[in-house]
């Protein structure tokens, strides 16, 4: 690949990860403490392929459910455990 190519790749990059931080349905402190709070539960309790943990956090934080699940269901987090394993994945990579 030559450099201006390299440059090319670079620039598109960071273009989608800009976008896809726009797209993220809370703000980065949020969204860690959404993760933490899940993967522990997760750890201690297990996953019954449901989004209680998640549900739990977003009652608790007073964080609107529909938009938040939406983020989350579109990276691969249609339940819990894949909640920590897929869209967390997603928001680690572009954070």
């Amino acid at each position: 690949m030559n450099p201006e190519d390299r440059d090319r790749k670079k620039a598109w990059k960071e273009q989608e990860r800009q976008k896809a931080q726009i797209a993220f349905p809370l703000p980065n402190e949020l969204l860690e403490s959404l993760f933490a709070f899940v993967e522990a539960q997760v750890d201690k309790e297990g996953c019954d392929h449901t989004h209680r943990f998640t549900d739990r956090w977003l009652s608790e934080k007073k964080q609107p459910r529909t938009p938040i699940l939406e983020w989350l269901e579109e990276h691969g987090g249609f339940c819990d455990c894949e909640v920590v394993a897929n869209a967390q994945d997603r928001w680690e990579q572009n954070r």
